[in-house]
């Protein structure tokens, strides 16, 4: 299969149908603004705006829905153009739970991390109005969890961008213990779903 252009990535993405809350594109803005200055947002606005997909994220609200395509596109076009590797698109998931007010009250509100594992469907359902989140196995004494997103297919990067986001969250949740995620399954390699691996020190 031939890989697709930018171009043709953009066309797909803005014809998903599932939608995501403002916060998670805030979030990117941040992370971009953070890395790159107020003019790494503002090229990121200009390319976003050539492709066909105009974005002023000064007027996203936080507990909006707005198209999870445009949010994705945001993420593959601050790479391309920005010449990011992986890592930074690893990082910029890491990056988002900082602000999340969602995050904030679920652990608020749940006392333990295995609840706070359990109840994680909730956390998703909160920011996405489509797919899942699938809690499938705690372990305190091994030290290691294992979830699933389901129903959820956008882009490869994204697969990379969640990782980050799962391991902040661990992170927050286990009260900043040293934390590693693993992608051990994955829709891009014939998997029905992506599955992560939580592992904790």
């Amino acid at each position: 299969m031939e890989k697709e252009t930018l171009q043709q990535t953009t066309e797909r993405l803005l014809n998903f149908s599932g939608k995501v809350r403002g916060e998670v594109l805030i979030n990117h803005a941040r992370y971009v603004k953070k890395k790159e200055g107020k003019g790494g947002l503002e090229k990121l606005e200009r390319r976003m705006e050539e492709l066909g997909a105009a974005i002023n994220f000064r007027k996203i609200k936080a507990a909006g829905w707005y198209s999870e395509g445009l949010s994705c596109l945001a993420v593959v076009v601050s790479k391309e153009l920005l010449y990011w590797k992986e890592e930074d698109v690893f990082q910029m998931g890491e990056h988002g739970p900082q602000f999340s007010l969602g995050i904030k009250l679920l652990v608020q509100s749940v006392v333990s991390p295995e609840r706070l594992f359990k109840a994680s469907p909730a956390y998703w359902n909160n920011l996405f109005n489509f797919g899942s989140l699938e809690p499938v196995e705690f372990s305190e004494e091994l030290q290691w969890a294992i979830i699933r997103i389901k129903d959820y297919k956008t882009h490869p990067l994204l697969c990379v961008y969640h990782a980050g986001y799962i391991k902040a969250i661990a992170e927050f949740v286990l009260k900043n213990k040293k934390v590693t995620v693993e992608e051990t399954a994955c829709v891009y390699k014939g998997k029905p779903y992506d599955e992560y691996r939580i592992k904790w020190k």
